[in-house]
C-alpha cells in the first residue's frame, strides 16, 4: 500500500475542508501535506482523523504543516471587585499572562480599576 493510499481518508478530508494552498508530497518513505486551514476547527479536524490512521504517531511517514488563523484575543471590561486572577479564571488563563497582554495598559498587576478594557489572550 502506498503513502498515498495509507492517508487518502486524510487527504480527502483537508480536500473538503477548503485547506487553501494543499500541496501534498510524497518523499523516500514519508508524505508531506501542507496548506492553511481555514480556521483552527479545520486543522484540529485533520490531526483527529491523523490520530485515527496512527494513534500513537510512531509511523514518522507523514510530515503535516497546516497552519490555521490565530484565535482572536477576548477584550473584558474591568468590573468592581475584579482582580487578574479572577478574571483569568473566567477565560482559563493565567493573571500573569493576562498582565503581559496590557503591558501598555498596567503597570502593576494589583491595581486594575472598574471600566478598564483588557485584552484577555487565548492561551
Amino acid at each position: 500500500m502506498s503513502l498515498q493510499e495509507k492517508y487518502q481518508s486524510l487527504i480527502d478530508l483537508a480536500n473538503s475542508s477548503g485547506i487553501s494552498g494543499l500541496n501534498i508530497t510524497e518523499g523516500e518513505g514519508f508524505i508531506r501535506i501542507e496548506g492553511a486551514a481555514p480556521s483552527a476547527e479545520a486543522k484540529q479536524a485533520l490531526w483527529d482523523k491523523y490520530g485515527e490512521l496512527d494513534p500513537d504517531y510512531r509511523s514518522g511517514d507523514l510530515v503535516m504543516e497546516i497552519t490555521a488563523p490565530e484565535a482572536a484575543a477576548n477584550t473584558y471590561t474591568v468590573q468592581s471587585g475584579d482582580n487578574l486572577s479572577k478574571i483569568g479564571s473566567k477565560y482559563g488563563v493565567s493573571w500573569q499572562k493576562i498582565f503581559e497582554a496590557n503591558r501598555d495598559k498596567l503597570n502593576d498587576p494589583d491595581k486594575i480599576y472598574p471600566g478598564q478594557e483588557l485584552t484577555i489572550p487565548s492561551e
